[in-house]
Protein backbone atom coordinates (compact mmCIF):
# COMPACT_ATOMS: atom_id res chain seq x y z
CA UNK A 1 0.00 0.00 0.00
CA UNK A 2 1.35 3.41 -1.05
CA UNK A 3 4.77 2.66 -1.69
CA UNK A 4 4.92 -1.42 -0.32
CA UNK A 5 5.73 -3.76 -3.26
CA UNK A 6 6.37 -7.66 -3.71
CA UNK A 7 9.05 -7.65 -6.42
CA UNK A 8 9.94 -11.42 -7.84
CA UNK A 9 12.48 -12.10 -10.04
CA UNK A 10 12.56 -15.68 -10.91
CA UNK A 11 12.53 -17.79 -7.79
CA UNK A 12 13.84 -14.70 -4.79
CA UNK A 13 10.94 -12.55 -3.84
CA UNK A 14 11.65 -9.22 -2.07
CA UNK A 15 9.34 -7.19 0.47
CA UNK A 16 10.13 -3.75 -0.04
CA UNK A 17 9.13 -0.64 2.03
CA UNK A 18 6.24 -2.78 3.91
CA UNK A 19 4.10 -0.33 6.09
CA UNK A 20 0.93 -2.52 6.86
CA UNK A 21 -1.11 -1.21 9.80
CA UNK A 22 -0.91 1.72 11.98
CA UNK A 23 -0.15 5.17 11.26
CA UNK A 24 3.34 6.89 10.56
CA UNK A 25 4.78 9.46 12.51
CA UNK A 26 7.78 12.01 11.62
CA UNK A 27 8.99 12.94 14.82
CA UNK A 28 5.96 14.25 17.07
CA UNK A 29 2.31 13.60 15.91
CA UNK A 30 1.40 17.04 15.90
CA UNK A 31 4.45 17.58 13.03
CA UNK A 32 3.54 15.23 10.96
CA UNK A 33 1.25 11.68 11.68
CA UNK A 34 -0.54 9.37 8.04
CA UNK A 35 -2.79 6.39 8.16
CA UNK A 36 -3.66 4.78 4.55
CA UNK A 37 -6.81 5.44 3.36
CA UNK A 38 -7.27 2.86 1.31
CA UNK A 39 -6.82 -0.19 3.89
CA UNK A 40 -3.87 -2.59 2.97
CA UNK A 41 -3.87 -6.19 3.06
CA UNK A 42 -3.59 -8.22 6.38
CA UNK A 43 -0.37 -9.55 7.30
CA UNK A 44 -1.10 -13.04 6.79
CA UNK A 45 -2.11 -12.15 3.03
CA UNK A 46 1.38 -11.04 2.58
CA UNK A 47 3.00 -12.82 -0.46
CA UNK A 48 5.77 -15.28 0.56
CA UNK A 49 9.33 -13.43 0.21
CA UNK A 50 13.02 -13.95 0.55
CA UNK A 51 14.11 -10.65 2.58
CA UNK A 52 13.08 -7.23 3.25
CA UNK A 53 14.55 -4.09 1.19
CA UNK A 54 14.02 -0.36 3.08
CA UNK A 55 14.91 2.16 0.45
CA UNK A 56 14.86 5.40 2.77
CA UNK A 57 14.96 5.62 6.60
CA UNK A 58 12.12 7.92 7.18
CA UNK A 59 8.76 6.00 8.88
CA UNK A 60 6.74 5.76 6.30
CA UNK A 61 9.31 3.29 4.22
CA UNK A 62 10.97 2.24 7.72
CA UNK A 63 7.90 1.16 9.77
CA UNK A 64 9.27 -0.54 12.82
CA UNK A 65 5.80 -1.75 14.07
CA UNK A 66 5.13 -3.58 10.44
CA UNK A 67 8.59 -5.20 10.74
CA UNK A 68 7.97 -5.94 14.03
CA UNK A 69 4.83 -8.18 13.17
CA UNK A 70 6.44 -9.42 10.02
CA UNK A 71 9.64 -10.29 12.01
CA UNK A 72 11.82 -10.97 8.78
CA UNK A 73 15.04 -13.47 9.17
CA UNK A 74 16.93 -10.98 6.36
CA UNK A 75 16.86 -7.37 5.59
CA UNK A 76 18.67 -4.96 3.76
CA UNK A 77 18.71 -1.25 5.02
CA UNK A 78 20.59 2.13 4.63
CA UNK A 79 23.36 1.98 6.53
CA UNK A 80 21.78 4.90 9.08
CA UNK A 81 19.25 2.77 10.49
CA UNK A 82 21.65 0.02 11.09
CA UNK A 83 21.73 0.04 14.79
CA UNK A 84 17.59 0.32 15.14
CA UNK A 85 17.17 -2.18 12.55
CA UNK A 86 19.62 -4.87 14.43
CA UNK A 87 17.85 -3.66 17.87
CA UNK A 88 14.46 -4.05 16.65
CA UNK A 89 15.07 -7.37 15.00
CA UNK A 90 18.11 -8.89 17.31
CA UNK A 91 17.83 -12.11 15.34
CA UNK A 92 17.64 -10.98 11.57
CA UNK A 93 20.57 -11.01 9.29
CA UNK A 94 21.30 -7.35 8.61
CA UNK A 95 23.27 -5.68 5.14
CA UNK A 96 23.70 -2.06 4.68
CA UNK A 97 23.28 -0.28 1.85
CA UNK A 98 26.64 2.08 1.75
CA UNK A 99 27.84 0.58 -1.47
CA UNK A 100 26.38 -2.10 -3.75
CA UNK A 101 25.09 -5.61 -2.78
CA UNK A 102 25.89 -8.66 -4.64
CA UNK A 103 24.09 -12.11 -4.68
CA UNK A 104 21.94 -10.79 -1.76
CA UNK A 105 21.91 -13.67 0.95
CA UNK A 106 23.15 -16.25 -1.70
CA UNK A 107 20.36 -15.00 -4.16
CA UNK A 108 20.66 -13.96 -7.77
CA UNK A 109 19.75 -10.60 -6.70
CA UNK A 110 22.15 -7.44 -6.90
CA UNK A 111 21.39 -4.25 -5.35
CA UNK A 112 22.68 -0.99 -7.14
CA UNK A 113 22.69 1.69 -4.23
CA UNK A 114 22.35 5.42 -6.14
CA UNK A 115 22.67 7.52 -3.20
CA UNK A 116 21.79 11.51 -3.97
CA UNK A 117 24.03 14.42 -3.91
CA UNK A 118 22.16 15.98 -1.22
CA UNK A 119 23.76 16.20 1.72
CA UNK A 120 21.19 17.17 4.35
CA UNK A 121 18.02 15.64 5.15
CA UNK A 122 15.44 14.79 3.38
CA UNK A 123 17.91 12.45 1.64
CA UNK A 124 16.58 10.43 -0.69
CA UNK A 125 18.35 7.69 -2.60
CA UNK A 126 17.64 5.30 -5.21
CA UNK A 127 18.40 1.71 -6.27
CA UNK A 128 18.76 -0.47 -9.19
CA UNK A 129 18.03 -4.13 -8.27
CA UNK A 130 18.80 -6.84 -10.97
CA UNK A 131 18.99 -10.39 -12.02
CA UNK A 132 20.07 -12.53 -14.48
CA UNK A 133 19.38 -9.60 -17.06
CA UNK A 134 16.20 -8.03 -15.78
CA UNK A 135 16.28 -4.57 -13.68
CA UNK A 136 13.91 -2.41 -11.83
CA UNK A 137 14.81 1.35 -11.34
CA UNK A 138 13.53 2.44 -7.83
CA UNK A 139 13.44 5.83 -6.80
CA UNK A 140 10.80 6.20 -4.45
CA UNK A 141 10.57 10.21 -3.90
CA UNK A 142 11.72 10.52 -7.74
CA UNK A 143 15.83 11.21 -8.30
CA UNK A 144 18.18 13.23 -10.56
CA UNK A 145 20.77 11.22 -12.49
CA UNK A 146 24.29 12.52 -12.18
CA UNK A 147 26.87 12.03 -14.99
CA UNK A 148 28.04 9.05 -12.44
CA UNK A 149 24.78 7.61 -12.25
CA UNK A 150 24.09 7.66 -15.51
CA UNK A 151 27.09 6.08 -17.04
CA UNK A 152 26.24 3.06 -14.31
CA UNK A 153 22.46 3.20 -15.26
CA UNK A 154 23.52 2.67 -19.08
CA UNK A 155 26.03 -0.69 -18.26
CA UNK A 156 22.83 -2.25 -16.79
CA UNK A 157 20.47 -0.74 -19.16
CA UNK A 158 17.86 -1.82 -20.85
CA UNK A 159 15.21 -1.94 -17.53
CA UNK A 160 12.00 -3.65 -17.57
CA UNK A 161 10.33 -1.47 -14.88
CA UNK A 162 10.91 2.08 -13.42
CA UNK A 163 9.34 2.90 -10.30
CA UNK A 164 8.72 6.48 -8.38
CA UNK A 165 6.25 8.90 -7.66
CA UNK A 166 4.11 10.82 -9.99
CA UNK A 167 2.52 13.59 -8.04
CA UNK A 168 4.26 16.72 -7.20
CA UNK A 169 4.60 16.89 -3.40
CA UNK A 170 6.25 20.32 -2.09
CA UNK A 171 6.52 21.50 1.55
CA UNK A 172 8.91 25.30 2.46
CA UNK A 173 12.65 24.69 1.75
CA UNK A 174 13.15 24.89 5.63
CA UNK A 175 11.15 21.65 5.79
CA UNK A 176 12.54 19.55 2.84
CA UNK A 177 11.44 21.73 -0.85
CA UNK A 178 10.50 19.02 -2.74
CA UNK A 179 9.63 15.54 -1.05
CA UNK A 180 8.22 14.35 -4.44
CA UNK A 181 9.48 16.30 -7.43
CA UNK A 182 6.78 15.34 -10.06
CA UNK A 183 5.50 14.34 -13.52
CA UNK A 184 8.30 16.46 -14.97
CA UNK A 185 11.01 14.38 -13.14
CA UNK A 186 9.17 11.15 -14.53
CA UNK A 187 9.48 12.26 -18.03
CA UNK A 188 12.61 12.75 -17.45
CA UNK A 189 13.83 9.74 -16.24
CA UNK A 190 12.25 7.39 -18.25
CA UNK A 191 13.71 10.08 -21.37
CA UNK A 192 16.79 8.54 -19.78
CA UNK A 193 16.39 4.83 -18.85
CA UNK A 194 13.54 4.01 -20.91
CA UNK A 195 12.18 1.70 -19.43
CA UNK A 196 9.93 -0.71 -20.34
CA UNK A 197 7.01 -0.08 -18.06
CA UNK A 198 6.79 3.00 -15.64
CA UNK A 199 4.71 2.77 -12.40
CA UNK A 200 3.88 5.14 -10.05
CA UNK A 201 4.76 4.44 -6.20
CA UNK A 202 4.40 6.67 -2.99
CA UNK A 203 1.37 8.48 -4.21
CA UNK A 204 -1.73 7.22 -2.20
CA UNK A 205 -3.80 9.89 -1.13
CA UNK A 206 -3.39 9.36 3.14
CA UNK A 207 -5.61 10.79 5.63
CA UNK A 208 -2.83 13.20 7.80
CA UNK A 209 -2.78 15.49 10.49
CA UNK A 210 0.33 17.92 11.89
CA UNK A 211 2.07 21.01 10.10
CA UNK A 212 3.32 19.14 7.43
CA UNK A 213 -0.17 18.33 6.01
CA UNK A 214 -1.10 21.98 6.96
CA UNK A 215 1.72 23.42 4.51
CA UNK A 216 2.05 21.15 1.64
CA UNK A 217 0.91 21.82 -1.55
CA UNK A 218 0.10 18.70 -3.59
CA UNK A 219 0.38 19.04 -7.56
CA UNK A 220 -2.06 15.77 -8.37
CA UNK A 221 -0.69 13.47 -11.35
CA UNK A 222 -3.03 13.30 -14.37
CA UNK A 223 -5.27 10.81 -14.45
CA UNK A 224 -4.71 6.83 -15.94
CA UNK A 225 -5.91 8.07 -19.59
CA UNK A 226 -4.15 10.90 -20.08
CA UNK A 227 -0.64 8.91 -18.77
CA UNK A 228 -1.11 6.39 -21.70
CA UNK A 229 -1.73 8.99 -23.60
CA UNK A 230 1.51 11.11 -22.73
CA UNK A 231 4.11 10.81 -25.58
CA UNK A 232 6.61 10.20 -22.73
CA UNK A 233 4.98 7.06 -21.21
CA UNK A 234 2.04 5.72 -24.19
CA UNK A 235 2.14 2.06 -23.79
CA UNK A 236 5.15 1.96 -21.49
CA UNK A 237 2.92 3.38 -18.55
CA UNK A 238 1.13 0.89 -16.63
CA UNK A 239 -1.46 1.62 -14.20
CA UNK A 240 -1.81 -1.12 -11.37
CA UNK A 241 -4.82 -1.58 -8.77
CA UNK A 242 -4.23 -1.92 -5.12
CA UNK A 243 -2.68 -5.48 -4.68
CA UNK A 244 -2.53 -6.42 -8.61
CA UNK A 245 -0.17 -9.22 -9.90
CA UNK A 246 1.23 -7.86 -12.43
CA UNK A 247 3.68 -10.13 -14.75
CA UNK A 248 6.34 -8.24 -17.51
Amino acid sequence: MDNTWVLRFGKTSILVDPWLFGSEVDFFSWFNEQWHRTKPVELEAVPDYDFVVITQKYPDHFHKETLQALNPGKIIVPSSIEKQVSKLLPSADVITLDNDVHNAFGSDINIHFLPTGRKMDPIYDALIIESDGNSVFLATHGFTLSDNWLEKAKQIAPFNLLITPFNHFKLPKILGGDVSPGIESVKNLQSILEAEKVVATHDEDKHAKGIVSKLAKIKWAPNKTTLSSEEYFGSHYLHIDHYQLVTL
